[in-house]
């Protein structure tokens, strides 16, 4: 369930921030990007979500189980926190290169593709993680009895993260920029902060069994005992 908090947290934060990050001011650590380029590279790493979930994510966890894929999502989407804001520098020179064409410079083509890869790279690391937090669960029951339990718990938490990460990305992104502070401490320290609780996820993901690639409540019940007869015992 930590893993799973620090994951749902991170995940809150970094879907939050990124539109703020992308419109900020290049000289404060942003994009500089337009509503319009903003929402064009969201709609492109939405498109990602769809074959991912349905086609990607059912082969991968068919092949590695459920953990591995858990596992592996966390360790996509960690790259993705730590190089994001790097592409600042990109965006600089796109500034720069503007000023004196009117028709896209290698910079911008360059800052695109780049974007569009960490993106991608997100998208996959949400998928595989997120899916996997709801597969984990339901396995992790004990008994069928107390899967509901389980998923209402794991349910609290994830809603409980999208209100705690928000509030987060906000107050360290906004306090990153009004402050001339070295780098990690600069605007890189959410995405920094990010892949941090991303990280401690990972390491704690190892302690977990590899029994839970299968369902708890199979595994604890025995098939065809019948109830009657252990109360007769």
């Amino acid at each position: 369930m930590t893993t799973n908090i620090f994951v749902c947290i991170s995940s809150s934060m970094g879907e939050q921030a990124y539109p703020i990050f992308a419109a900020t001011n290049t000289s404060d650590g942003g994009l500089g990007l337009s509503s319009r380029d903003i929402g064009i590279s969201l709609a492109i790493a939405s498109v990602a979500v769809i074959y991912l979930q349905l086609v990607a994510y059912p082969r991968l966890e068919k092949k590695y189980g459920v953990l591995k894929c858990y596992q592996r999502g966390q360790k996509t989407i960690i790259p993705y926190y730590f190089l994001l804001p790097f592409l600042n520098m990109v965006a600089k020179q796109v500034d720069i290169s503007s000023i004196s064409s009117q028709f896209p410079s290698t910079s911008r083509i360059i800052l695109w593709i780049l974007l569009i890869v960490l993106l991608l790279m997100r998208v996959a690391g949400s998928v595989m993680m997120m899916t996997s937090i709801n597969l984990l669960t339901a396995n992790l029951a004990p008994t069928k009895a107390e899967l509901g339990f389980m998923n209402g718990t794991q349910q609290l938490s994830m809603s409980s993260s999208r209100i705690v990460g928000p509030l987060l990305s906000g107050t360290i992104w906004s306090w990153s920029i009004k402050h001339s502070l070295p780098f990690p401490f600069d605007f890189h320290l959410l995405w920094n902060a990010c892949a941090l609780m991303v990280f401690a996820a990972t390491y704690l993901s190892t302690r977990i069994p590899q029994s839970v690639n299968e369902f708890g409540a199979d595994r604890t019940e025995s098939p065809g005992a019948n109830p009657d007869d252990e109360r007769a015992d």
